[in-house]
This record gives structure tokens, sequence and C-alpha cells, in this order.
């Protein structure tokens, strides 16, 4: 249990939450659902990707003093069984740990940083389902979907500084603590789908940490826009400038919880989380988008021709 005075429940509002009983994935379009931190699940109608996915979430005590292990029974239990490929935009522990072992385990392409990739090596990963990112970073083609790392800067965390800087090309003795997984470079994940007839479907763009670099931005849109907000406050105009170089049609803020009790017990802010002023500079920013704040594992389609159709479909969820 963590605390409710320090990591306080988050109600979302009704008018953030626009669900649908009948609504499917179809060709061209994306389902997405939040396992916790920046982690998501995205599907296309023929493949599998994950996102920065983390489920073990050790305790704050653990993190604070402790190596970091995976929890295998929260990977069974919250990831598929199928996944094509696994993707992180930086390689700090809340992003990597469960990584490797689930591209392991899922036999699962990982494209990942050059210190990501460290960590996978020393995990065994099969060196065949690596691709690793350079700075200036990379394009994948898999299946009906286009994977796009863009080169990104990660917020400002603790006193105006990122937390864990720097690079490795060799991982640390595993099990690692917190402070061992270095940031590795930082990277936007922009995805699209394919129709049936191989033209463009749904877009999104994953962007973990609350940075950018506007320029690499230039010429690239985004109908869904997943925007990380820890290190928010740190970022001058940051949603703004998300807004003017993605023009999105859904926004869906992620990375805004407490990620130090099992997803189960559901979700709670991390201090100094202003979600709801960030809601209402969407508001202001888009006021023609549609606003998603999902629970975790809660699926949200987004149609193909129609983006800002998405919603929530209803009676999905990990919460018991």
């Amino acid at each position: 249990m963590i605390s409710e005075a320090l990591f306080p429940r988050w109600r979302p509002m009704a008018d953030v939450r626009p669900s649908s009983a009948s609504i499917e994935l179809e060709p061209g379009g994306l389902r997405l659902r939040w396992l916790g931190t920046a982690g998501y699940i995205v599907e296309t109608a023929r493949t599998v990707v994950l996102i920065d996915p983390f489920v073990s979430r050790p305790s704050l005590g653990k993190v604070a003093t402790s190596r970091l292990k995976t929890d295998r029974a929260a990977i069974d239990r919250y990831v598929p069984k199928v996944v094509d490929v696994v993707c992180c935009g930086h390689a700090h522990y809340d992003h990597l740990l469960d990584a490797p072992t689930i591209a392991a385990t899922r036999s699962a392409q990982f494209m990942v940083s050059a210190t990501g990739a460290a960590f996978a090596r020393a995990e065994n990963v099969d060196r065949e389902k690596l691709v690793v990112v350079p700075a200036a970073g990379r394009t994948l083609t898999l299946g009906d979907l286009e994977i796009r790392f863009i080169s990104s800067l990660h917020g400002k965390i603790f006193f105006g500084q990122v937390p864990a800087p720097g690079t490795l090309d060799v991982a640390p003795k595993l099990p690692a603590h917190a402070w061992d997984y270095k940031m590795g470079g930082a990277f936007g994940i922009w995805i699209q789908a394919k129709k049936a007839d191989g033209s463009p479907g749904a877009s999104l763009y994953h962007n973990g940490s609350a940075d950018l670099i506007d320029a690499e931005l230039t010429g690239l849109h985004a109908d869904v826009l997943v925007a990380g907000l820890a290190g928010r406050q740190g970022t001058p105009d940051y949603l703004a400038r998300l807004v003017r170089g993605l023009s999105p049609k859904v926004v869906v803020p992620t990375h805004h919880d407490a990620f130090f009790a099992p997803l189960a017990e559901g979700v709670r802010l991390l201090p100094g989380i202003d979600l709801r002023g960030f809601l209402q500079e969407t508001q202001s920013l888009l006021p023609h988008a549609t606003r998603i704040t999902p629970e975790y594992g809660e699926e949200i389609i987004v149609p193909a021709d129609d983006p800002r159709a998405a919603k929530l479909r209803s009676g999905t969820g990990f919460v018991v």
C-alpha cells in the first residue's frame, strides 16, 4: 500500500472518459491499453507493439534500497502472450526494467537505444532481435504499421535536472539499482497503422518524457498524442509546442501515476502532477480534440477515418 496523502487517487471526470460498448478495432485503426507509468500496449489489426512496458512496480522502499527484479507474475498477468516488438523511448528503470524479459519470453523484436541494448544483451535477449536505435533515430516497418524513433529530450525532474543521465556500453551487474539505469538518450515514438489497402491509417506519437526537440517534429503529424507529464513544469510551453508540431485530434496523458504499487490498486497521482491543469490546457489549445484519461488496462479504440471518435471500450481494464 502507498500513502493516500502523498499519492492521491485520481478520479477522472466524465468529460474525459468518452465510452462505448460497441466500438471495435478495424484495419487502419489503433487499440491502446495503458500499462501504467509510460507503458502502453498498442495494437493494429495484425501487429502488437509494447511501448515502455513496466508492470513490476517495486515499492518506493525497494527502489531506494534494493536491486530491482522483474515480477514474472505481473508480466504473465498484464502482458499479451503474443508481442511483435517492444520499444523503449529511454532506459530509466521505470521504462526498461521489464522490457528485456518481455522481449525474450515473447520472442519479440526489441527496439531500443544502445544503453537499453546493453541491458538486453545482459539478459540474453536474442541479438538478432535487437534493433539498436542511434541518436539520430530509426524507422522500422513491421506488419501493418511503421514505427519511427524521433530524437527527443528527457524532462527535468529533480531540481531542474534529468535523473540518471549518461549512457552505458555494458550493463552493470544485474539485478541493478534504479540509479544504474542511465537515461541513454531519449526518443519520441511515432506509429502509423496501415489500412487493408496499404494506405495510411491512424497515427500516434508517444512522448514518454516531458520535453522535446521542436525541429524533429517538423512535417510530422499524429492523430493521437500520448503525452508524458512527469517533468512537465520544467519544460516551457510543453504542450503548446507538441500541439504546434503534431496537430493531434486525440490527447491522452501518461506518466502521471505513482508507480510504486501493483496495478490492481488503481491510479494514484505522483506528487506535483497537475493533471487537471493539463486537461484544461488541452481544452484551451485544442477545443475540438478528444481528451481521454483511461484507467489501467482500459481499451482506447481509435478509428482510422475519424480519430476524434476515439472511445474507451466499456467493460475493459485491469483493476479489480
